[in-house]
């Protein structure tokens, strides 16, 4: 995947260039201010049907959701990591602590921010609530983002050639 800058009239869905022999699918197309906008674009050896058109499209918008879920997620002043694996590990400690009337509390779990190990300790469960929340509010945020992004596409556009 490719970013293009440029004026909006630049800007076409899918284009075949005869100089290359190729075809270049184009979307996202997203003003910077200046009269410019930027746009992600996919250079392709043959011409893509609109199956084609539409992974390329949709593994792109699907790949920039699971990194925002994954690695921009700010709690307390931290970024912290939110693998799959840690999503996981951190409910089954929420449920746990809910499930003991926060009978295992105060619990010290390991960040890792920037390559280096953070330890918090959750004191009490207001305190591991804040931070469930946020984080179901954050993920929630995510795939509201790439819904959206996946709605504004207009496939129709890309029958052009």
């Amino acid at each position: 995947m490719n970013k293009a800058i440029g004026y909006k009239n630049q800007f076409k869905p899918l284009v075949y260039n005869d100089k290359s022999n190729k075809y270049i699918v184009s979307w996202g197309l997203k003003d910077i201010g200046g009269n410019k906008y930027q746009w992600n674009y996919e250079i392709l050896k043959n011409k893509p049907s609109l199956d084609i058109i539409k992974k390329i499209i949709t593994k792109y918008i699907n790949n920039q959701t699971k990194n925002c879920i994954e690695n921009k997620f700010r709690w307390n002043d931290m970024s912290i990591k939110l693998s799959i694996e840690n999503q996981i590990d951190y409910k089954l400690l929420f449920d746990t602590t809910i499930l003991l009337n926060g009978g295992n509390l105060p619990e010290k779990i390991k960040f890792k921010i920037n390559g280096e190990n953070i330890y918090y300790t959750f004191e009490n469960i207001d305190d591991m609530k804040d931070f469930i929340i946020a984080m179901n509010n954050h993920i929630r945020k995510c795939l509201e983002i790439g819904n959206k992004a996946k709605e504004e596409i207009n496939f129709d556009d890309y029958n052009t050639l």
